[in-house]
């Protein structure tokens, strides 16, 4: 009897197991022209023809919608994104484009202000950067007007380099996090892309100055793909907040052609992110690899 019980048991799980499979694991994909034909999105016809964006910044509270293109930025009505699109205009310049194709680089997929960082300051100023034509430019946007009527503004007495904020590459992943208008980011800081590092910069007069995780020829990080940025409390004190950044690495060991990739988590804290090394002139950032 109980090896009967036994054997109905295991077929129960073997069917649930089946059945979960069915509805969990085979899940086929979509392509985006089905998605539109099953009505489950909404296009925006707004943009150009092949257009790819690589931001999007929402703010519910205010109600509106930033996309990052290429040397465009859109604002958008979040409940009706082809009601009344706005777009900024921000190319790279000609000279900047002429130089990154001398380089070598592509002229439609890299030598162009791609849009990679967007992020709200306050209520009415956003903090922008794009690749700028791998010379990554960095600038205060102001949000004018209410919902229809709104449109984007950007203050050219604030546009300032992009570097160690922003990529060179428009296809080099990085990640980035503004808060207590503070900017830090994880990202490279040459046209290589080889000097992977963790920075803060911007905050609130008077101290706005850049900090950096330290320079050397063994890079603190090998290879980075940053994946995501947060700011998370740690206890009931706010001056124990830290800053996360998930990204991947390569690494040190074995053969160049077979390295293994690494999960990493960085950790740096928010109030009082400087380490002042007694053999060393200036500040770094304090960074700690998490097991």
């Amino acid at each position: 009897m109980l090896a009967q019980v036994n054997v109905l048991i295991h077929k129960l799980f073997v069917h649930i197991v089946h059945a979960m499979c069915f509805h969990m694991c085979i899940h086929p994909h979509l392509t985006s022209s089905e998605l539109i034909h099953s009505r489950s999105v909404v296009p925006f016809v707004g943009s150009s023809e092949g257009q790819r964006f690589q931001t999007v910044l929402l703010d519910e509270e205010r109600s509106r919608l930033l996309l990052g293109a290429k040397d465009q930025i859109y604002l958008l009505d979040p409940d009706n994104i082809n009601k009344h699109p706005k777009m900024l205009s921000w190319p790279a310049p000609r000279d900047r484009v002429d130089m990154c194709i001398l380089a070598g680089k592509n002229p439609l997929t890299e030598c162009a202000n791609f849009i990679r960082v967007l992020h709200s300051y306050n209520r009415t100023h956003v903090y922008a950067c794009g690749t700028g034509a791998f010379h990554p430019t960095c600038a205060f946007l102001e949000v004018k007007g209410h919902k229809e009527d709104s449109w984007l503004h950007i203050h050219s007495n604030t546009v300032e380099s992009g570097r160690m904020k922003c990529p060179f590459d428009p296809h080099q992943p990085f990640a980035s996090v503004l808060t207590d208008q503070y900017l830090y980011a994880g990202t490279t800081s040459d046209f290589l892309g080889k000097d992977s590092t963790f920075s803060r910069s911007l905050g609130p007069p008077p101290d706005q100055q850049y900090i950096r995780t330290d320079i050397s020829e063994d890079y603190w990080i090998n290879e980075g793909k940053f994946i995501s940025a947060h700011p998370i409390a740690d206890t009931y004190n706010p001056d124990d907040d830290k800053i996360y950044f998930f990204f991947r690495e390569a690494s040190r060991d074995g053969s160049t052609t077979d390295k293994t990739v690494l999960s990493r988590v960085a950790r740096i804290c928010r109030v009082r992110p400087v380490l002042t090394l007694p053999d060393q002139r200036g500040t770094h950032l304090i960074y700690l690899i998490l097991p």
